[in-house]
């Protein structure tokens, strides 16, 4: 449900875009939710494959998990970080 979400608001970004239209609000509280989703993902995997997150040589979803919870700290700084994107959001409400 939160993908499709995302997609549709993701979706409605792009058509504000073609549009002439500059969503900052919208675009900073996509990316933030967006964020969110996605560093839960491997724990998420992790859980419903019921795998452990360990570098077993020949194991490709324990290693690929291993790395991504290893990496998935990083991914909230790309476009911005997440204070950076709560700012946008502020500033659009008048805060």
């Amino acid at each position: 449900a939160e993908l499709t979400v995302l997609r549709q608001m993701s979706l409605s970004i792009q058509n504000q875009l073609e549009n002439g239209e500059t969503p900052l609000q919208e675009a900073a509280i996509t990316k933030l939710l967006g964020t969110g989703l996605e560093q839960r993902m491997p724990g998420l995997i992790a859980d419903i494959v019921e795998a452990q997150p360990l570098r077993r040589a020949g194991d490709t979803l324990s290693e690929a998990l291993a790395y991504l919870i290893q990496v998935e700290p990083s991914f909230s700084l790309r476009g911005g970080t997440n204070e950076i994107m709560k700012m946008i959001i502020a500033r659009g409400m008048g805060l």
